[in-house]
């Protein structure tokens, strides 16, 4: 290539090629080549689009270099062939540019050596003859990789598994996403036995498996099943395995915790057992919350012991027992059961118990008072009993009088004469 070597210094002189001129490390027509290689991959371009812009820069580098253009597309031409057929034998990004390289060199003089691709690209690599779409972006060993990978870039050295649906920069991620779709950008760790959507999930899922479809937020800290879960998970720690409904506005660990958490926020920490059926702010209550329902916003304490409808109830349950369904108003320092004034006032509408005192009196009178002064029967009883007084003061024992004579026949006119008495016959029985 006499021309060219009259262009200016050769390899050993700093010329094209050589350690400190064009074609060097980090310059020359391969360094640009690659580095616009890299870029358009990185920016998300096809690998035929990246190859083209690598083409693009390695020409215009040749032309600032007087590299003679018929030199140059001879190397290009080679290069070009190299790389189609890598791609067709389905060599990944990185390997086909490779291979274009080598075949540029062979086909021309160093002076327009392509040169590898940039250091730290890391362009995908392995057995990919399971996997589909446009690779741009991907990088890594992608071997226990299969499925189209159109929509996700990143490094996916450590993904295995069917990532058809998925998408978003996968760095980070490991394990199996078979079941997994949606964009996955947010999230890192093991997602083995993950599933569903995961667009909205974010943080470490190494421990947590089921469906994450209806869940959002940063799942660290969290671990078990979260299948029948919904809603913002982010504060949450523990195994959310037993709990399912929507979580969102609940935080703390939830281990010890199980059934429908819909309705419910606040420190879920301190508690265990069914919160199924509470809702409201559970922060300050503690113990086992199986049993309980309704409004646990205004209650706090220990609710180990306490059963029942909280709706109503207030202040710290600690020392509660039983049944609080009947109660209302604040409970704290109650012990054991609650005293009957802080029962609820009765359904509204139920009229049995009005009925009741109507029949029977007042319930709220004294039972020592003395009858009305126009009851006949309280004034017969009292007739009655002074003349039994007077007699045993006396010493006598004759019958004392009737104490119904005087007493008026019911239906009778208090006006009317007593009938006469039949003397016929009592003297007939005489």
């Amino acid at each position: 290539m006499a021309e060219q070597d009259q262009q200016g210094p050769g390899p050993e002189a700093g010329g094209p090629g050589g350690p400190g001129g064009p074609g060097g490390e980090g310059d020359g027509i391969g360094a640009a080549a690659s580095q616009a290689y890299g870029e358009a991959l990185e920016g998300g371009a096809t690998p035929q689009e990246a190859f083209d812009a690598a083409a693009g820069a390695a020409q215009e580098m040749a032309t600032e270099m007087g590299v003679p253009q018929a030199d140059f597309e001879q190397g290009l031409e080679a290069a070009t062939q190299a790389f189609g057929e890598a791609m067709e034998g389905g060599a990944g990004p990185g390997d086909a540019f490779g291979s274009a390289m080598e075949a540029a060199n062979e086909a021309t003089d160093p002076g327009t050596d392509m040169g590898p691709p940039p250091e730290g690209h890391n362009p995908p690599s392995g057995d990919m003859a399971d996997v589909s779409g446009d690779m741009a972006g991907v990088q890594g060993d992608m071997t226990d990789v299969s499925g189209d990978v159109s929509g996700v870039t990143g490094d996916m050295s450590n993904v295995a598994g069917d990532v058809t649906g998925c998408e978003g920069d996968m760095t980070g991620i490991q394990g199996d996403v078979s079941g997994v779709t949606g964009d996955v950008s947010g999230a890192t760790g093991d997602m083995t036995g993950c599933e569903g959507d995961m667009s909205g999930c974010s943080g470490d899922c190494t421990h947590v498996t089921g469906d994450m479809g209806p869940v959002t937020g940063d799942m660290t800290g969290c671990e078990g099943d979260m299948t029948g879960c919904q809603g913002d998970v982010s504060g949450c720690e523990g195994d959310m395995g037993p709990v399912t409904g929507d979580v969102t506005g609940c935080e703390g660990d939830m281990t010890g915790c199980q059934g429908d958490m819909t309705g419910c926020e606040g420190d879920m920490g301190p508690m265990t057992g069914d919160v199924s059926g509470c809702e409201g702010d559970m922060t300050g209550c503690t113990g086992d919350m199986t049993g309980c329902q309704g409004d646990m916003g205004p209650v706090m304490g220990d609710c180990t012991h306490v059963e029942g409808d909280m709706t109503g109830c207030s202040g710290d349950m600690t020392g509660c027992q039983g049944d609080m369904g009947p109660y209302a108003g604040d409970m704290t320092g109650v012990e054991g059961q609650p005293p009957a004034e802080m029962m609820g006032p009765p359904p509204e509408g139920d009229q049995g118990m009005g009925a009741m005192d109507g029949a029977f009196g007042d319930p709220g009178a004294d039972p020592g008072m003395a009858p009305p002064p126009d009851d006949p029967m309280g004034a017969a009883l009292d007739d009655a009993a002074a003349v039994s007084d007077a007699d045993g003061a006396g010493g006598g024992q004759g019958p004392g009088p009737d104490p119904m004579a005087d007493m008026p026949v019911p239906g009778m006119d208090p006006g009317m004469e007593k009938p006469e008495e039949d003397d016929q016959g009592g003297g007939a029985l005489g």
